[in-house]
């Protein structure tokens, strides 16, 4: 995924601040060896030194941080798909279902339940 010009390794959350799971195999790479390093510590350090597990956690804790603030998408406060791309109408969003229904690509059964569900979402009852 790219934001301006700047290969982006976690995506931003949708509702809150922050980042959700990895969208680039290289943030999986990060986030499988950083859940290594944590396993690893955890069974060679949680018997005998708790207080220095606690402190190698907030290590590699604040190690992840700093990956996904430099390789992350911006952080700042989200609330939810409309920042994400712009809203369409129930008109468009139902001509684009009726356009699926007639080049066949969906059933009527799968029309009349998706469509169903769009006016639920718009808060509509019945036929429009």
């Amino acid at each position: 995924m790219d934001t301006n010009d700047k290969t982006v390794w976690f995506a931003a959350k949708r509702y809150g601040w922050g980042w959700s799971w990895p969208c680039a195999w290289q943030g999986w790479v990060v986030f499988a060896v950083w859940l290594g390093l944590v396993c690893g510590t955890a069974f060679l350090m949680a018997p005998g030194h708790f207080a220095l597990w606690m402190v190698s956690i907030a290590v590699l804790g604040t190690a992840l941080f700093a990956v996904c603030l430099i390789k992350g998408e911006s952080p700042r406060w989200r609330w939810g798909e409309s920042e994400r791309r712009p809203s369409r109408s129930l008109a468009d969003r139902l001509a684009e279902l009726d356009e699926l229904r007639r080049r066949q690509l969906l059933s009527e059964s799968e029309h009349e339940a998706m469509r169903q569900k769009i006016l639920k979402s718009f808060g509509t009852v019945g036929d429009s």
